[in-house]
């Protein structure tokens, strides 16, 4: 479909009335001469939104609404309940909500309370199965002993596997490889995520949460969120309610990775069975070199450390570059992570299996350099 006010009227005609609406709703907003009759009175401004429900799916007006946050100031809606209300829920509206709950007042924030909701409430649907799916998966496996002691052998697993070693003659299996389980019961697994505040990182802080509400319903996990721009903020005891958890966040401020860390290693128990996860664009506004050395501790305790420069469907825009580097030759992998695979690295994380052989992969497969 080709729009707007340059298309050659010899090439495309524009009679049909529907295609006729249609660009008039997306000239509104991308024709600078005439957005100012968008905003110039809210009756306009809500009829404009329900003609975007009208005639385009939910993914194009998710992204022509963040277009009008950008180019129309479309925070000013949220002193409206009810235009609220028309919009499309999605993850950069709630951004935009969370970012201006302090000045909402009680009948604004209930109405943004709905959005997040709807929001958070779609995000757990779509990573929860997949993520839980993957780590029961891989620590399970990781749970698996070969050839273990006499009395902590499986012999259903065991037979199953050597039915290829039967003897006919000797009318016996011959058992060459035992599988069996641990009998006492493992530690649980420690994961500790780390997540910037800063404005630059709300998309990646809104995943972070719902991640974490989602880690958080699994039994095998100690689960402990802290949030942090020059402060820790340690949102562990709102992960049992999402909407919650996202209104807890604080975007915006400075950045203190450093002071970050040290709050997280104090959090660990058990450093071998422990997994951190630092969400950042690593832009390190306190001093690089207690970064390091903190990280370089949490390795030499042999915790595992994982640092994503973006976390959702977006990539890293921006990033500091050469934090990134030594990070990487110091053995920890830092990469922009998608949803889709989110669950296996976490997964591949928590098992205590390599993380840069995969991404390496990964990135093979989908071009991601």
């Amino acid at each position: 479909m080709i729009l707007g006010p340059d298309v050659d009227e010899e090439t495309t005609s524009l009679s049909d009335s529907a295609l006729a609406s249609q660009d008039e709703t997306l000239d509104l907003l991308y024709n600078e001469s005439r957005r100012g009759e968008l905003g110039s009175s809210m009756p306009r401004l809500h009829r404009w939104l329900g003609d975007l429900r009208s005639y385009f799916p939910g993914s194009a007006i998710q992204m022509v609404q963040k277009d009008a946050f950008t180019h129309l100031g479309l925070t000013d809606l949220l002193l409206e309940p009810e235009l609220l209300a028309a919009l499309e829920p999605d993850i950069h509206l709630a951004g935009v909500l969370l970012e201006s709950w302090e000045s909402l007042d009680e009948p604004r924030r209930a109405a943004a309370r709905k959005v997040i909701q709807q929001v958070a409430d779609k995000l757990i649907q779509q990573v929860k199965p997949p993520l839980h799916q993957a780590i029961r998966g891989r620590l399970q496996r990781d749970r698996r002993l070969i050839n273990p002691p006499w009395g902590q052998i499986d012999w259903h697993r065991t037979i199953r596997r050597n039915l290829k070693h039967y003897q006919p003659k000797l009318r016996t299996l011959i058992p060459e490889t035992r599988v069996g389980f641990h009998r006492k019961q493992r530690q649980h697994k420690e994961l500790i995520i780390l997540v910037d505040q800063s404005g630059s990182m709300h998309a990646s802080l809104i995943y972070a949460g719902i991640y974490a509400a989602v880690l958080a319903q699994m039994p095998t996990i100690r689960l402990t969120l802290l949030a942090f721009d020059t402060r820790v903020l340690d949102l562990s005891k709102l992960v049992h309610d999402p909407v919650d958890l996202l209104l807890g966040f604080h975007l915006g401020g400075g950045t203190d990775i450093g002071n970050a860390l040290a709050a997280a290693r104090k959090e660990i128990q058990s450093p071998r069975d422990a997994v951190v996860v630092l969400i950042s664009d690593l832009y390190e506004g306190g001093i690089p070199g207690i970064m390091y050395t903190h990280l370089q501790a949490l390795l030499d305790s042999d915790s595992r450390v994982v640092t994503l420069l973006a976390l959702g469907q977006e990539g890293a825009e921006e990033y500091d570059q050469s934090a990134a580097r030594r990070l990487h030759a110091m053995g920890i992998p830092a990469f922009a992570c998608g949803l889709d695979q989110f669950p296996n690295m976490m997964g591949r994380a928590l098992a205590g299996e390599d993380i840069f052989s995969w991404w390496k992969d990964q990135s093979a497969v989908n071009k991601v350099h």
